[in-house]
């Protein structure tokens, strides 16, 4: 019972870690469009094409979420609900780099940030309770 309970400490600040990476993936999701269309045309248009055109951040952040949250949450028994919640947070998190519509990528990377947030804390959870 102590091991198990000295791991589930040990995996608490990668949990956390994972949670934050998810919150600050929702922020830049919900929060980026709104700077953005509050910035005077002008400003915006001055702007390299680089800073304008974020794709490249998109999927230079998949590979720290996917490197912090899947040793953390995939741990433990396979099979599990958590597992296939993990499964599907990082699909839409990839899949959302190949959507055409603006609209669709963003819900899919929403989805995606808001089920690994939902699989960090039933994680955390659960080691809380063990």
């Amino acid at each position: 019972m102590t091991t198990s309970v000295s791991a589930a400490r040990s995996e608490a600040p990668w949990h956390r870690f994972g949670m934050g990476l998810s919150v600050l993936c929702l922020l830049h999701c919900l929060a980026l469009p709104w700077l953005l269309a509050s910035l005077p045309a002008v400003a915006l248009a001055a702007l390299p094409e680089a800073l304008r055109d974020n794709e490249w951040l998109h999927a230079a952040l998949i590979a720290p979420v996917l490197l912090v949250s899947g040793p953390a949450l995939l741990r433990g028994r396979p099979g599990t609900a958590r597992t296939a919640l993990v499964i599907s947070a990082f699909a839409a998190l990839v899949g959302a780099l190949f959507m055409e519509s603006e609209l669709a990528e963003r819900a899919l990377t929403v989805t995606g940030a808001a089920l690994l947030m939902a699989a960090h804390w039933q994680r955390l959870r659960q080691a809380h309770r063990h």
